[in-house]
């Protein structure tokens, strides 16, 4: 357990994925080299990207990730533009958007401030994986147990009295690297799932006028509160 770092003072944030390239005009180029190279021009390029929509103002869970807290909206407009944007991308790539549609990219990071751990979602993760944090919080065996964020996933296991979580792995073998107790983790997952209401209200109001159809219908699903 020495390796192990224990997370006390946990929180899971509801996050949108807001990939710069779904907004940006078509004349703008991301830049040449990879991230780990040149931060600042892919945070200044995800910026500007949203800007050619009309998307500004919006503050991602940690400088440099495209990962925004659902909390980041708190009125119909901006909410309002974003969907707009995603909607239209979808339908071009020859989506129908209904109430089949899958719930919004992204999920839930889990913060712990005091550690000064983020551990953000994977690629195809969603707001539907909060119901993922809710099957393992309960879970009391010793042998690993998927919890899926997207690619890279997680586990769990649990040695009494704290769950265990994996460092984010796909193929090779999970490897313990968190603690959490899971009544702090219960808390967690509960503060999740008010703001996922909340945000679900947002998105009826905000829903552009062409999908008001079963507008409260539609919030629970994009939300994954509807599956």
């Amino acid at each position: 357990m020495s390796s192990i770092v224990v997370l006390a003072d946990i929180e899971l944030i509801p996050v949108l994925k807001l990939e710069p390239f779904r907004f940006a005009a078509e004349d703008r180029s991301s830049p040449f080299r990879i991230y780990e190279e040149m931060p600042e021009e892919w945070y200044r390029y995800w910026l500007e990207s949203l800007a050619d929509s009309g998307i500004t103002g919006l503050m991602p869970v940690e400088r440099g990730s495209w990962h925004v807290p659902t909390s980041e909206f708190t009125g119909p407009v901006l909410l309002g533009r974003v969907l707009e944007e995603l909607f239209q991308r979808l339908s071009e790539a020859g989506f129908s958007i209904g109430l089949e549609c899958l719930p919004l990219d992204g999920g839930l990071a889990l913060r712990c401030q005091s550690q000064n751990v983020l551990i953000e979602p994977g690629c195809c993760g969603d707001l539907g994986n909060v119901a993922s944090w809710r099957e393992v919080v309960g879970y009391r065996r010793a042998e690993w147990h998927p919890l899926w964020i997207g690619h890279p996933a997680l586990s769990v296991l649990y040695r009494a009295p704290r769950l265990i979580i994996s460092s984010p792995h796909d193929a090779e073998d999970p490897m313990a690297r968190w603690a959490v107790y899971p009544d702090q983790l219960q808390a967690a997952i509960e503060a999740a799932e008010i703001e996922l209401e909340r945000f679900a209200r947002q998105i009826e109001i905000a829903l552009p006028s062409d999908y008001k159809v079963e507008s409260r219908l539609m919030g629970r699903k994009l939300t994954g509160l509807g599956q």
